[in-house]
């Protein structure tokens, strides 16, 4: 009989979150690609979100003492519920699986291996392969590899990471907190997240597609729906940063949260007052990520809305002959 205390002194616990929301047909893959990891010794915190399809079901059918089910019997969001799973952490390390997409086997420990080696370095990211719904490859990313190399690209607007792909030490958690609930619903707050550690901690991207995104069209990030904050919360997220490096805080961290809510109300007012206006942005957004299909059907409900705005024919004609 092995000894625990030897494992978890040679191998330190790597806490794996995983909300989960409506994914019946990708949570099995995810969970076994976590299962299927060469490096052995991790915990995974994964909460069913009051899904309405059978994803607690299929989480609950896994037997493995190392998944750790904490569900929400009503439905708190991909946010709320990432920072309920971060304070039930226990690992000296923590990573990210999201429920749709998945992880090369040997993401884990190849993230491990470089933390142990350079110590300077608390937040290890990989690059990642681009996955359609069914699961097919179209690209793989091509990010920053260097600190400072990732910071100067966020302060022009260029995200050149991956969160999802992360594995840092329990230490940033300690140190940082979880995500800000401002952006509750709206998105980007793994990347706002991601900017206040880089102030703080060093952060090596690994040149290998360790991570598997998937669009899933009816996830967090895929499901824009009608709410105009997921377009807007990028410009929010833009205007925090410039105020970082210009005052060396933002309002968010000055506590100032109502100035925040105040400038996304403006940004969002445009499309709250012609709502044919805001498909007309997510038909364009769908259109030039390679997603025709959303894109058509975002542009048919500009038209229903606004029927005599002929730049939408217009539009219209030119994404179906493309």
């Amino acid at each position: 009989m092995l000894n625990n205390n030897i494992i978890h002194s040679a191998s330190p616990l790597v806490s794996i979150i995983m909300p989960a929301y409506n994914c019946e047909k990708f949570i099995a893959d995810s969970i076994q690609s976590v299962i299927n990891q060469s490096y052995q010794n991790w915990e995974l915190l994964v909460a069913d979100d009051a899904s309405k399809d059978s994803t607690k079901k299929i989480i609950d059918s896994y037997s493995d003492i190392r998944i750790k089910r904490y569900h929400n019997s009503e439905n708190q969001g991909y946010l709320k519920t990432c920072n309920k799973l971060f304070k039930l952490c226990v690992g000296e390390y923590i990573a990210f699986q999201d429920a749709d997409d998945l992880s090369d086997f040997n993401r884990i420990q190849i993230q491990l291996d470089f933390l142990n080696a350079n110590p300077e370095y608390a937040l290890c990211g990989t690059n990642l392969t681009l996955m359609d719904e069914d699961g097919f490859s179209s690209s793989c990313s091509i990010y920053s590899l260097e600190h400072d190399d990732i910071l100067e690209k966020i302060k022009t607007g260029t995200f050149d990471i991956i969160p999802n792909s992360f594995v840092f030490k329990r230490e940033v958690y300690d140190i940082i907190g979880g995500y800000n609930e401002f952006f509750d619903r709206i998105g980007v707050e793994d990347y706002y997240w991601t900017w206040l550690i880089l102030q703080k901690y060093k952060m090596k991207n690994l040149p290998y597609s360790g991570y598997f995104y998937r669009f899933n069209s009816n996830s967090v990030t895929g499901n824009l729906s009608n709410n105009p904050g997921k377009i807007n919360s990028p410009k929010i997220l833009m205007h925090l940063v410039k105020q970082s490096i210009e005052l060396g805080n933002d309002d968010l961290q000055n506590g100032n949260i109502d100035k925040v809510k105040q400038y996304l109300e403006e940004l969002n007012k445009p499309y709250i007052e012609d709502q044919s206006y805001y498909f007309h942005y997510v038909a364009k957004r769908r259109y030039y990520e390679g997603h025709k299909r959303l894109a058509m059907q975002n542009l048919r409900k500009a038209i229903l809305k606004s029927p005599f705005n002929f730049r939408y024919y217009k539009d219209y004609i030119y994404f179906l002959r493309n």
